[in-house]
């Protein structure tokens, strides 16, 4: 097994290229920036190290177990939180789309794009989170570069969670916004910075339903009161809330049964608990309208696919009706997170089935990662930028689809090579 796993660990194009070429600096000016230059310095001592574990090719579908160079590892760390990834129902409705839509649109939608599909999945997302409309975007991603792009400027304030999502950041600098930032899930923070605004401009409040590093669940019924004693108005990145929270996996505000509409911006993503690509925007009609005539990355990126449309649309029915998925995986994080502590491992002030194993150390993080991937486990660091300095970690998620053993196994695994 240790052999095989030798194998796997000079296959991918990045080991082989440092291998061939150690300690390689760039030397084309296109490549010229400091920060590149870091990132080449790390990777080429992480292949040097052995510790590159990025970007293994899986062979077939992900899900707790899953092959790479024809070992079997079991997945740690995959977003796939209900285990929809191969469920029958999903791939018989993308199979069938393709037959009746094709694979692509040949458009974009405000063009020639827009197939019954889309207004479907829209009309589903829109009734599930219990808001007036949504509408679809080729990834989580560029919905919030569509809807910060679209609607705010530098006139005025925005106030965003110091640990929101790259997405939401990118997105800010984009819009030539300079915004002020709150301490980590700390609604005194957030007050502190609300009662020196001048309230004769807008102001939006950016916050996530689980934070994506940290794996807590934002206070949403203290920023609710925020938002509404100073005017302000909120959005709320549910990437990694929706299908996890709530009745039915609704997400951050049922969780809290908090109505929709006293959120402005709900944004998420269609490839996490809903096993697809792209993402959403929901909210009122008018929100709506204007962002599908008034924000690039909708009107200037091609229409999602309908095997994905297809795809996204029975993973919300499923998620209805196979209701024991939300119970497994919730069952299934309380046996690692108790498990885990249980080691006296830091995983910081998780609630959720993202799981942070803090180690602080970059380079203590990929050894730790590469010890488990020698064991059999996928589990991924997280180094600067992704996180802070000293911060590194490597990021567990939980889903439905784990068993009590392998969970067990894992624990057991994790805490000899932590102590190694």
């Amino acid at each position: 097994m240790n052999d095989i796993r030798k194998k796997v660990a000079h296959s991918s194009d990045v080991r082989a290229f440092f291998c061939d070429n150690p300690n390689f600096t760039p030397k084309t000016p296109l490549l010229s920036h400091l920060l590149v230059h870091r990132w080449f310095r790390l990777l080429n001592s992480s292949i040097i190290e052995d510790v590159y574990t990025f970007q293994e090719v899986l062979q077939g579908k992900s899900g707790p177990e899953v092959v790479i160079n024809n070992s079997s590892f079991y997945m740690m760390s995959s977003y796939d939180y209900l285990g929809l990834i191969g469920h029958p129902q999903i791939e018989f409705s993308a199979i069938e789309a393709i037959k009746k839509y094709g694979t692509g649109t040949g458009g974009v939608r405000l063009l020639t794009g827009t197939n019954e599909l889309h207004e479907v999945l829209e009309k589903d997302i829109s009734d599930f989170k219990g808001t007036e409309a949504a509408m679809l975007f080729s990834s989580g991603y560029m919905a919030n570069i569509a809807v910060i792009s679209a609607l705010f400027s530098n006139k005025d304030i925005v106030i965003a969670d110091e640990l929101v999502h790259k997405s939401i950041s990118d997105a800010l600098k984009l819009a030539g916004i300079t915004h002020l930032s709150f301490r980590h899930n700390d609604p005194d923070s957030l007050k502190k910075i609300l009662l020196n605004t001048n309230s004769t401009q807008r102001i939006l409040i950016i916050i996530e339903g689980i934070y994506s590093m940290d794996g807590d669940i934002c206070r949403l019924p203290e920023i609710i009161a925020l938002k509404e004693t100073y005017g302000a108005l909120l959005m709320i990145d549910e990437a990694h809330s929706l299908g996890v929270l709530g009745k039915n996996g609704c997400g951050i505000n049922d969780h809290f049964k908090i109505d929709s509409s006293r959120i402005d911006i709900f944004t998420g993503s269609l490839s996490k608990a809903i096993p697809s690509n792209g993402g959403y925007v929901a909210g009122k009609k008018e929100l709506i309208l204007y962002l599908k005539h008034g924000s690039s990355p909708f009107i200037f990126s091609a229409a999602l696919t309908p095997a994905n449309t297809a795809a996204a649309i029975a993973s919300i029915q499923l998620m209805q009706k196979e209701t024991w998925r939300l119970k497994a995986l919730w069952k299934n994080t309380n046996q690692l997170m108790n498990g885990i502590k249980e080691k006296n491992i830091n995983v910081g002030k998780t609630t959720s089935p993202i799981i942070p194993i803090l180690i602080k150390s970059d380079k203590q993080a990929l050894l730790v990662a590469k010890k488990l991937f020698d064991e059999g486990f996928i589990a991924n660091a997280i180094v600067f930028p992704a996180v802070p300095v000293k911060k590194a970690r490597l990021r567990i998620c939980c889903t439905a689809a784990h068993s009590p053993e392998i969970i067990d196994k894992f624990i057991n695994t994790l805490a000899e090579n932590l102590n190694c």
